[in-house]
Parts: structure tokens; sequence; C-alpha cells
């Protein structure tokens, strides 16, 4: 009997230990700041490209640490030699390659030396072809909230790609949505700052605003082993009817980069990870194993990944979709004025809009400056040159 509680008691405390765990605790490893960070994909697309050097932060303050004064050099297979200058801000070293460089089976490495003499590389990457994107297409989908027992509406994007024997077999995805959103009310009537009046009618000049943002999320698929080196409705994002991003029209740009099978290893486990901590590292790479390396110390861990890509694009707009409801979407509220009471001490310009008050009375009322003026959201009263005009 002892022995067969003994052997129980060695089993329960076997499943209970943390070896048996094969998952990363990032409150328990602290060895991650302070390591170097080296990233860039080059693509056979026009314009220029980008390499970022930087040093990881804290999980617990994610930031961009930048490194300057690096000297960046991307070699190809042919001894050609690219080098990167730091033009687009610290740590953000920019080059334009001639196309003629980004032939599709050539490949390329990168070599960074850092201004107190340490030298970085990375392994050699080859530039594969990607497929053409058949569709990128929505499903109008309902979709429980984590968390929350509730549902939302909105529209879940899938793509279809379909390549051959030529095209590679590993790939990956990055989305850039732009979309147009409204203020509450145009401009009426305001004080400036010298507590002067000003009456204009309806000024629709920061009414309308246009967004764009890169998704954060990461997409990624493998055909290897499939029957044929394509792929039917792969689930992209989902965007709810809680915001205005789908309410006058919504435009997403879908970029397909065709990897290798090392970077895609890297971005696969890059997404589980940030699947599990949805992006707690912020602006740097997780703790995930690259092709960067230090060959004067092998041991260093280097963070980051340089890769090559063949890209292809597709843009798909939405612009009317009768089947949301979006009755979860914030709007401003005024705040009646009394007219018998001097106006409150708010910064200035103070602006006004026709409200009601608590009598059901229509009186003036102030409220927020973004409000009024969308471009204090994050967006710009610049029409995209892509944007349909309905």
């Amino acid at each position: 009997m002892r022995i067969t509680k003994l052997i129980l008691l060695i089993g329960l405390l076997l499943w209970l230990s943390p070896s048996c765990i094969d998952r990363y605790f990032i409150n328990a490893d602290n060895s991650i700041e302070g390591k170097i960070v080296i990233s860039g994909t080059i693509t056979d697309e026009e314009g220029s490209q980008q390499i970022q050097i930087s040093r990881s932060s804290s999980p617990e303050n994610p930031k961009f640490v930048p490194i300057s004064d690096c000297q960046v050099i991307v070699e190809d297979n042919l001894g050609n030699q690219i080098v990167f200058q730091e033009t687009a801000g610290k740590g953000h070293y920019e080059a334009e390659l001639e196309p003629s460089m980004l032939e599709i089976g050539k490949s390329f490495q990168l070599k960074v030396n850092l201004p107190d003499g340490t030298s970085y590389e990375s392994s050699e990457e080859t530039l594969t072809p990607s497929p053409d994107i058949a569709d990128v297409y929505y499903d109008l989908e309902t979709k429980s909230t984590f968390g929350h027992g509730s549902e939302e509406d909105g529209l879940q994007f899938y793509i279809d790609f379909e390549g051959d024997s030529q095209s590679g077999k590993y790939y990956r995805w990055k989305l850039e949505e732009t979309y147009e959103y409204h203020s509450t009310w145009p401009i009426t009537r305001y004080l400036d700052e010298d507590n002067v009046l000003h009456e204009s009618g309806a000024d629709y000049s920061y009414y309308f605003c246009y967004k764009t943002e890169v998704l954060n999320q990461i997409f990624t698929l493998s055909t290897d082993g499939f029957v044929q080196n394509s792929y039917k409705k792969y689930p992209l994002h989902f965007v709810n009817d809680h915001t205005q991003r789908l309410m006058y029209q919504y435009s997403l740009l879908v970029k397909q980069y065709s990897l290798s099978k090392e970077a895609y290893s890297y971005w696969e486990t890059l997404r589980k990870n940030n699947k599990e901590a949805t992006d707690l590292f912020g602006k740097q790479p997780a703790n995930v194993k690259g092709n960067i390396s230090n060959p004067s110390n092998p041991d260093e861990i280097a963070l980051g990944y340089f890769g090559v890509s063949s890209v292809k694009n597709k843009r798909v707009h939405v612009l009317d979709v009768p089947e949301l409801s979006f009755s979860e979407v914030d709007y401003c509220e005024a705040i009646p004025l009394d007219p018998s009471s001097p106006i409150p001490n708010q910064p200035r310009p103070l602006y006004m809009v026709l409200t009601r008050n608590y009598k059901g009375e229509l009186v003036w009322g102030y409220a927020g400056t973004s409000c009024f003026i969308c471009s204090l959201l994050g967006g710009t009263t610049e029409k995209p040159p892509y944007w349909i005009d309905e």
C-alpha cells in the first residue's frame, strides 16, 4: 500500500512539475532586455527598403530603443553591395535597390557593424516567387467576444491564392487598412483664445477624415505537403461594427510575401507567441531565434530576422453593408450651457453646438475639440488617391 501511495505521489509531483510544461513565462526571464534586435525584409517592390536596428526593452515597458551610426550592408550572391543609410530616423536604415538586383533565385545576406565594432550577419536568404492573389473578400459573421459573454457582428476577411510548382510554399500576409470616419458635428460656433465668438455656418473642413493603419496581427501558412500549392478561404482579420471603420468606406491592402522555410518557421513561432501573449512585447520581436548571429561570439543571442521576399498586392473596398447596425458606435454628447451663467472655464477654442437641456429646450452646448476636428483622432482630411467616390 505504501509503495502504491509513493508511486501516486511521485506521479502527481511530475505532473505538477514546471519541466513538464513547455511554455515561456515572461516574468521568469528578464534576460531579454538589452539584446540586439536586427530586422527587415528586402522585397522586389519598387521604392526604399528598410532595416531596423535596436536594443530590446523590458517586457513590462516595451519600446523601440534605436542604435544609431551603424554600418549596414546588404550583399547578393554575385558580390554586389548596397549600403543602407540612417535617413529614415534613428535606428532605421534605408536604401533603394535596383530592380535588376532583385531577381528571383538570387540570395542576399545582411552585414551590420555597430559603432563599438561588434559585427553581426544574417544567414543567406533566397528570393522565391510568390503566386498571384486570386481574391480577397469578406463574409458577414457574428462572433463571440472573449470573456464578455456577448456577441458582435462584423466582417471576416478571407484570401484565395493559387500557386504552381515554381512558386514558394511558405507565405506571410501583411494587412494595411484605411477607413473613413467623421467627427460628430461640423464646426458652427466657437470661442477663440481671446473669447471672441465666431459663427461660420456649417464648416465641414474637419468633418471627413481618413486613417491608415498597419495591422499588427501575423498571418502565415505553409502549403508544404498539400496536393496543390493553393488555398481557398484562408481567414484574415475580423472587423466588428462597434466603430466607424466599416460605416462609410473601408479599404484593405493585402501584401502576400513568399518566404523561405526558415523565415516561415520564425514568423510562425512569433505568431504563436503573440497569440498566447497578445502584443506584450509591443514593437520588438519576442525571444524567438532568428537568423542573425555574431560571428565572433556564436553563443550570443540576437533577436530579429532578415528576410527577402517577392510580394503580390491586392486592394479591396467595402462601401456599404446594410446588415451591420453600428449600434455600439460612440458619439460625442454636448454639455448644455446655461444662458444665465458664465461660460465655463474650458480650454479655448471652445466649440459649441445646438443641443437640448434637461427641460428639452434647444440651447447651445459645448464638447471636446476632437468632436469637431476629426484629425485629432489620428487621421487626415486628405482623401487617399485610391478612394472610391460614391
